[in-house]
């Protein structure tokens, strides 16, 4: 599986009981409970495949802990529908897990990053939701598991001081538990119930709740998962200089969550950033959208296999299912009939033809409300003819050069010492394109003072438009070699 796959729901069970099997996950204090055990038997579901990776100190991304007989069918599973339509591997209780797959839920909880809790006026009358609700408050302060209780049918106070339904219920478990068991759980239940971040359902409409919910919930994680990547990544990206100035101006042309569909091009020469600029807001945003779909080298692969196959691509990574069109009419009646029900995150990187916007994305009523189209092009006019939201990519300023060309020619973010005023003279021969830079970075990337010199030297008798065009990667990607270009 590729860094940037998620794992299929199949792969984390066998994960989740293969650990149990080798007692690497720990128990809890009833997980022998028979009785708690057949209380979840469901199973997760999710993406097939992500922008982020999952981190592997939790396999799940939600669990949701609830009472199933006055929810059940209703707002629990429109709940459950929104987080996996944005890709998040989400556990609960449906009944159907095959026998030979039961997982103890004390592990279900313990693997989740976010423990949903769904507190419904039968919740506290279940032992097993309660004993589910005590473990998550305690895997909350062993693990920092993320717990977002929900109050549908219910206050906060009902459940804070046990009133009403919740002393009710909690009398008659007094009769059949342990003092020290009840006590847990009304510690446990106190402690959920003053958590900040809660929702309340008393007021507001149900279906639009969930969708900022599920919303939230899919912000929330991908944000810790940046912020897990950052911790393991403490160098600076070192071909991703200027690009979060860069992000900034994308993010206001598109303007994510206010509705509608909005297209925007990014346009630039060769080698500008437009795919940098454009895969990074990609893996950014992607997770707010019920369906997305990156489609890289348009140009050069619609040439050699057509733009069938890649309205195949794109209709098979958004519905997430194979896709076989017998032609370009099937595939755009497809894209128009499947596509417009839901928000869409569609990027179509290197086009160059109108043909490529009309196959690809012809018009803003194939997709849902919400919906955003990004694509990058080296013809500015292809924007305007599309009334496209346009993004000039903007070439690196000098401080931004100095540094992207040092990590690729020292190792670092500034020239070494004594390479300094040669440093800067070699980049402002580039007018601040980040492509040449970094391969005439990495190729001075050794070389002594003299060698840099007798590179300076020819470089400074040589246009910048000339000088760029020898370091042109080719249409079809080749990188070409370049020593030839700048030793002789």
């Amino acid at each position: 599986m590729s860094g940037n796959e998620r794992p299929t729901m199949k792969k984390v069970v066998e994960q989740l009981q293969k650990a149990l099997d080798n007692q690497l996950a720990p128990s809890g204090p009833w997980s022998d409970d028979d009785d708690f055990a057949a209380h979840h038997q469901g199973k997760p579901a999710g993406s097939l495949a992500s922008s982020a990776s999952i981190s592997p100190s939790w396999m799940l991304d939600v669990f949701i802990s609830f009472r199933g007989e006055d929810i059940c069918k209703t707002f629990v599973d429109n709940l459950y529908w929104a987080l996996v339509r944005r890709q998040l591997i989400t556990y609960k209780d449906d009944g159907e897990l095959p026998r030979e797959e039961e997982i103890k839920s004390t592990s279900l909880i313990k693997e989740s990053r976010i423990a949903i809790i769904i507190f419904s006026p039968k919740y506290a009358s279940s032992s097993g939701c309660l004993k589910e609700l005590a473990f998550i408050m305690k895997n909350r302060d062993a693990r920092g598991q993320i717990v977002i209780p929900i109050f549908y049918g219910v206050e906060p106070s009902e459940v804070r001081s046990q009133t009403r339904y919740y002393g009710e219920a909690i009398a008659m478990h007094e009769l059949n538990n342990s003092n020290k068991t009840v006590a847990s759980w009304r510690e446990a239940l106190v402690k959920a119930a003053d958590l900040s971040g809660s929702w309340d359902l008393a007021n507001g409409n149900e279906s639009e709740l969930v969708q900022k919910m599920a919303g939230r919930i899919s912000n929330e994680l991908h944000s810790l998962m940046q912020h897990s990547e950052a911790k393991s990544k403490p160098s600076a990206d070192t071909d991703l200089i200027g690009i979060e100035a860069r992000m900034q101006e994308l993010n206001l042309l598109l303007e994510v969550g206010t509705g509608g569909v909005r297209r925007v091009g990014i346009s630039g020469m060769w080698g500008s950033g437009k795919s940098t600029l454009a895969s990074s807001i990609y893996s950014v945003m992607s997770h707010e959208f019920e369906g997305c779909c990156f489609v890289n080298k348009v140009r050069a692969r619609s040439r050699t296999h057509g733009l069938k196959m890649l309205q195949e691509e794109v209709l098979s990574n958004v519905l997430k299912l194979k896709v076989t069109l017998t032609n370009l009419e099937e595939g755009i009646y497809m894209m128009k009939r499947k596509l417009c029900k839901n928000s869409i995150l569609i990027l179509l990187d290197d086009v160059d033809h109108a043909d490529h916007l009309e196959m690809l994305a012809g018009s803003d009523n194939w997709f849902g409300n919400g919906s955003r189209i990004i694509f990058t092009t080296r013809n500015p006019g292809l924007v305007k003819a599309r009334s496209s939201l346009t993004l000039n990519i903007r070439m690196l300023d000098v401080k931004e050069a100095i540094e992207l060309f040092s990590r690729r020619a020292f190792g670092k973010s500034e020239p070494s010492q004594g390479f300094e005023e040669v440093s800067l003279n070699m980049v402002s021969k580039f007018g601040g394109h980040p492509s040449a830079l970094i391969r005439l970075g990495s190729f001075l990337y050794g070389k002594d003072m003299s060698e840099w010199m007798s590179i300076l030297g020819r470089l400074e008798a040589i246009p910048v438009n000339e000088i760029l065009s020898k370091f042109k990667i080719r249409d079809d990607g080749v990188v070409r070699d370049i020593s030839d270009r700048l030793i002789t």
